[in-house]
């Protein structure tokens, strides 16, 4: 169970869901554990075995809630981003188009062979391609800054909606270390729910 632990911190971490303070106090929160389950298991096997098959549930049930939650943020932030690049494929395919007519137009002059033909099928193409040019700026320009802007609040929400799944994650993870150390202490198993003051206890001494 404490090797499972430690291997989902080890990926939301990589993920970046995890900030540095909230890993650091998860990772004493399993550190503690493993030696209380080392000294537990010495001094009274039977009850450590209860405490820990508690602890085991909920350790378990909160890594698939909260990594469930995280993979939620990453999906959400690919949808956004997917939406993004539909709204503007019209203007990208706009960009495309007039650049390629333009690209064209001047690749039919560099075929010229006589000298004033080849000249003068350039200015010709310049002044026809400068209203395909100066669109093409303004589009570019116009949507690389929206583009550029929306690109910056997605990953925000996506950060922001990770740190709230990491810090959910680091409360319960310590809230159960909490009932495990009374647990061990104590002989009572304490069964409660994440935001809810009442708990229920029972006795196993």
């Amino acid at each position: 169970m404490l090797a499972v632990t430690l291997y989902f911190l080890l990926a939301i971490a990589t993920q970046g869901a995890l900030s540095r303070s909230a890993l650091s106090e998860a990772e004493n929160n399993l550190s503690a554990a493993i030696l209380l389950r080392d000294q537990a298991m010495k001094e009274n096997p039977a009850q450590a075995s209860q405490c820990f098959e508690v602890y085991t549930k909920g350790i378990n049930a909160a890594n698939e809630k909260y990594e469930t939650k995280l993979n939620g943020c990453l999906e959400t932030a690919t949808t956004e981003t997917e939406k993004l690049e539909a709204e503007v494929a019209d203007d990208r395919a706009q960009v495309t188009a007039n650049g390629e007519s333009v690209c064209s137009s001047y690749e039919e002059c560099s075929q010229k062979e006589s000298s004033s033909d080849f000249f003068e099928c350039y200015v010709k193409a310049a002044d026809a391609s400068l209203a395909k040019s100066l669109d093409i700026q303004t589009v570019s320009k116009t949507k690389m800054q929206y583009v550029n802007l929306r690109y910056q609040t997605i990953e925000y929400d996506q950060k922001h909606c990770s740190d709230e799944c990491s810090n959910a994650y680091v409360k319960e993870s310590t809230r159960l270390y909490s009932e495990l150390d009374r647990c061990l202490k104590t002989g009572v198993i304490v069964t409660s729910e994440p935001e809810d003051d009442e708990e229920v206890t029972e006795d196993y001494n």
